[in-house]
């Protein structure tokens, strides 16, 4: 069974309501500084979507360095549908939070 931190939850929860909120016109402020999440970036929306090219590979394989090279606004990667992941690429895909479709 995969385990996954408290404070990681928090984090995650906190970040997608101050997104929503953000998004419905409310300006989120952080008063007291001692909830330990940084509400700086959260305005900025991960919309962005890329598709990784894979043509040159015969094999497509997905390693740590493609997620690196994502914009930071990418919340969405396409792939072709037989990619392999590498464990290190699908540790970054889980802390970037990316959305994974496959064609």
């Amino acid at each position: 069974m995969e385990e996954i931190e408290l404070d990681k939850i928090i984090k995650i929860v906190s970040k997608e309501v101050v997104r929503e909120l953000q998004e419905q016109g409310v300006k989120v402020v952080d008063s007291s500084n001692n909830s330990g999440v940084d509400i700086s970036n959260f305005s900025k929306s991960k919309t962005k979507t890329e598709k990784i090219d894979m043509s040159k590979y015969k094999s497509p394989v997905l390693t740590e360095n493609h997620i690196k090279d994502l914009h930071e606004l990418t919340g969405r990667i396409i792939l072709p549908k037989d990619t392999i992941m590498t464990p290190k690429a699908k540790e970054k895909i889980k802390e970037n939070n990316l959305e994974v479709d496959y064609e």
